[in-house]
């Protein structure tokens, strides 16, 4: 019977609980010292295609609020399986996230569209050489068949990397 409320919860959610844990303890861990993480972590588990507005608001808020600081690579490393796990399940976000992707490998010197999709496929594959939970199977999927459909959107914030360093 546990199996199979389980399984029946998984395919409104996260399709491998074990996955999901192993892939975002970090952030419970990241709440000791950054309250907002384990917040984060929290409503992250409950993200699905049926999470209304108001819940995904509550998330995105709370990821802002992390506030990591840290050199470019593991700010990016950071955030990327978050970023790329909440837009597998609700793509309009990216407006609001997607810069947590692209501003970290802007000032690290990528500053073409092609070139960033690039960086940031190489960098999950790197990453799941490493650590095979890293990503979740839903930002693997983001990454590999989303990611390289928002060309528009990656340069959107490119130029505003730019803009932001002109000011």
């Amino acid at each position: 019977m546990k199996n199979k409320i389980r399984s029946l919860m998984n395919s409104f959610g996260n399709n491998d609980c074990n996955n999901f844990e192993k892939t975002f303890t970090y952030l419970e861990e990241a709440g000791k010292i950054l309250p907002h993480s384990k917040i984060c972590f929290d409503l992250l588990k409950k993200l699905n295609f049926q999470t209304t507005n108001s819940e995904l608001d509550s998330l995105i808020f709370a990821l802002h609020k992390i506030r990591f600081a840290s050199n470019t690579n593991n700010y990016f490393y950071f955030y990327f399986p978050l970023v790329s796990h909440i837009l597998y399940y609700k793509p309009m976000s990216e407006k609001e996230i997607l810069k947590y992707l692209i501003n970290p490998n802007f000032a690290n010197g990528t500053c073409k569209v092609e070139e960033m999709i690039t960086v940031i496929n190489g960098a999950m594959k790197y990453k799941l050489d490493e650590n095979k939970n890293y990503l979740s199977k839903e930002s693997q999927d983001w990454t590999t068949n989303e990611l390289p459909k928002l060309e528009k959107e990656v340069q959107r914030e490119i130029d505003i990397c730019w803009k932001e360093l002109e000011d």
